[in-house]
């Protein structure tokens, strides 16, 4: 019997989604955390906050540039860049 595989449909789109949120800030960057979350609004996608977190915090081609005033608080700024 064949053994199931471990990419599920759902996990293949979690993956996706956060592929499309490292790309859109490499050619988009430097954004902060509501802009992105505006983008993915605007591309009609759906906002999950841990597959957001997942593309900002596990991906090593994001990194957080600093925390800027925002309308509700501070916000962080994320940024694509290679480090070398």
């Amino acid at each position: 019997m064949a053994r199931p595989s471990r990419w599920s449909d759902e996990r293949k789109a979690n993956r996706e989604q956060a592929e499309w949120i490292v790309h859109w800030l490499r050619e988009n960057g430097p954004a902060t955390t509501p802009q992105i979350i505006a983008a993915l609004e605007d591309a009609g996608r759906e906002v999950r906050a841990h597959i957001l977190q997942r593309a900002l915090r596990r991906s090593p081609f994001v990194h957080q540039e600093g925390r800027e005033a925002g309308e509700r608080g501070s916000v962080s700024v994320w940024a694509w860049r290679v480090e070398p």
